[in-house]
């Protein structure tokens, strides 16, 4: 990242297994007088490309199969009360968004492709890897959205930096740190775009871009304060905000057990 603290992406080793002991375990739950009903699933679609420059992008998320073993967890541990379509799709733009009137998250191949290109640049790693860390964060954090619609979750801050912090808290909880990284780093390089053709949105839905960097760093740091002192002594975390950091995780993941520990199986 540049003019941040570089975290090199290391070969993706997802940890499904993780996911049922670890995966924001509810705390006291204040459950309604009728439990919840389980009457929906994630449903994964891949949609043919029409570009042909789409198609290894296409071939990599089938062959890997990595959304489906996710979405067959998170169907195994989540009360869906309808069913939630996942499209990945040629889109037009570079773009992923959950749409609320059609119930259905779209994941645009278009978008996976900028930041696959990008860490492949400047890794050299497998193009496979690369694919499905451009596309984790995002994924989780268009889930996000859902939850919150779906579950008509009482959220009282800006929705976008709610969903941040749950695809961030999802991925720690279950050993994914190398998505959240990847996470970073799009928003840096969306950072410099912005600022390159001074496109700062300062009254945008999103925060700026530089703060979404510096909210998702500063849970991870919170996280694990020893493992990732290198935020803070290579300066890409300022010690002013890495001071509360590991409130700031705490109270991140005790809102989101609490949120959702009624919608846990």
């Amino acid at each position: 990242m540049s003019g941040f603290y570089k975290v090199g992406l290391a070969i993706l080793g997802p940890l499904m297994a993780l996911w049922g002991c670890a995966m924001l375990k509810p705390m006291t739950s204040h459950s309604q007088a009728v439990p919840n009903q389980d009457r929906g699933d994630l449903i994964l679609h891949y949609e043919p490309p029409t570009d042909a420059d789409f198609n290894e992008i296409y071939s990599i998320l089938h062959e890997t199969a990595f959304f489906d073993d996710l979405v067959t967890e998170l169907n195994s541990t989540y009360i869906f009360p309808q069913d939630i379509d996942i499209v990945f799709m040629e889109c037009g733009e570079e773009n992923a968004f959950y749409d609320p009137d059609t119930v259905e998250i779209h994941m645009c191949y278009d978008l996976i492709r900028k930041y696959a290109d990008i860490f492949a640049e400047e890794y050299q790693g497998d193009y496979s890897n690369e694919v499905i860390l451009a596309s984790h964060f995002t994924f989780l954090h268009e889930l996000g959205h859902a939850l919150v619609d779906q579950y008509q979750l009482p959220i009282i801050a800006r929705e976008e930096d709610v969903v941040d912090s749950f695809a961030t808290i999802l991925l720690l909880q279950t050993g994914e740190e190398d998505a959240v990284i990847a996470g970073i780093e799009q928003f840096d390089v969306d950072a410099e775009e912005d600022e390159a053709f001074s496109e700062l949105s300062f009254w945008g839905e999103h925060s700026l871009s530089i703060q979404r960097v510096y909210n998702i760093a500063c849970w991870v740091y919170g996280s694990d304060p020893n493992r990732y002192a290198d935020f803070v002594r290579d300066d890409f975390l300022p010690e002013a905000r890495a001071e509360g950091c590991p409130e700031e995780y705490e109270q991140a993941m005790e809102g989101w057990q609490t949120l959702l520990a009624d919608f846990i199986k």
